[in-house]
């Protein structure tokens, strides 16, 4: 294994020398010096230890991807955060960075990570107010946040335009003739993207004398299983009397609902129209395939690099927020009333 020292000696300069250029100070020698010892390590293969570099610079070189999930639940099985994830990997890395992806339960988890790591930024999907807030009380380093409608503080932020895809599903009803609809999508208590949909969705109900019935709400909890959305969706089956229509704010828990109905007898769109949320892949691999509110993952993705790696290159910059565009892609999941 080829060392530093190995380097130093068949160039005749010291040890010093070869680690300086090795971490890109150039500033010491001249321009022949060094690039004649860095044909020396590129003939003898010398390979860097990255541990040692971090040190030398005071930088670890890692961005921490960290996502919420709770005790023995998975959140890369969502093929949402599987994309989202996927993406910013590959562009963390197209600028010579490594990609730290980490699943915490708590904040007190997320915060012993940053801190363990030392990493030289982070981005987080799916934090609440109160974790925003403890993660700027104990951690330095430039944040993006993915998704967040924090009150708490001005923060960087990358979203969606989650009221106007809500209002897009219910326009999109309308003009097909329902007058009566559902909501399907993970609990509200809090004022997040699921919120901020439902809100778009009632919005152009009521302009237009309808509603959804607080009985046709149905909220599923984070930590429920494949098994039990295909039973609400055997059980709303029998509710096909009561409206003919359903906004599903995720396309895998609209895939679930689909398959409890059609297992049912019901027909998909003949006897209940569903609208989901993403346009995932999952979208044209079930039967019907299934319209859907559409969100670019991968412009989200670069923005979210993108945003974190300015504030890398200079800290004073102020935070910074954008709202993406989302758009109804129509398919075969809804029918004219």
């Amino acid at each position: 294994m080829v060392t530093l020292k190995d380097i130093a000696k068949e160039a005749g300069v010291s040890v010093m020398t070869v680690s300086n250029i090795v971490n890109g100070n150039y500033s010491k020698v001249s321009k022949e010096k060094a690039e004649h010892i860095q044909e020396i390590i590129s003939r003898m293969g010398y390979v860097p230890n990255a541990s040692a570099r971090s040190l030398a610079k005071n930088k670890t070189n890692i961005i921490a991807v960290i996502m919420r999930g709770e005790e023995n639940e998975n959140p890369m099985l969502n093929p949402y955060y599987s994309a989202m994830v996927g993406a910013m990997i590959q562009k963390i890395q197209q600028r010579g960075y490594y990609a730290m992806v980490n699943i915490m339960k708590s904040r007190q988890d997320i915060v012993q990570s940053l801190r363990t790591w030392n990493v030289d930024g982070a981005i987080f999907l799916g934090l609440f107010d109160d974790e925003i807030e403890a993660m700027y009380s104990v951690c330095d380093v430039p944040m993006v946040f993915v998704d967040s409608y924090s009150n708490v503080r001005q923060l960087s932020n990358i979203g969606i335009d989650d009221f106007k895809g809500g209002q897009l599903a219910a326009n999109c009803f309308i003009s097909r003739g329902h007058r009566s609809v559902a909501f399907i999508g993970p609990t509200m208590k809090y004022n997040g993207v699921i919120r901020h949909r439902f809100d778009g969705f009632a919005s152009v109900l009521r302009v237009n004398g309808m509603e959804v019935r607080s009985e046709h709400i149905f909220e599923i909890k984070s930590d429920v299983r494949q098994e039990a959305i295909i039973a609400l969706g055997k059980h709303i089956a029998s509710m096909k009397k009561e409206f003919s229509a359903i906004f599903i704010t995720s396309d895998q828990i609209a895939s679930y609902i689909v398959q409890g109905l059609i297992s049912e007898g019901v027909s998909v769109p003949g006897e209940m129209s569903v609208i989901g949320f993403d346009n995932l892949e999952i979208c044209r691999q079930i039967s019907p395939q299934l319209t859907t509110i559409a969100q670019d993952l991968n412009q989200k993705a670069h923005f979210a690099v993108s945003t974190l790696f300015q504030r890398l290159t200079d800290s004073s910059l102020p935070a910074q927020s954008m709202v993406l565009d989302v758009e109804l892609v129509e398919r075969a999941s809804v029918a004219q009333k």
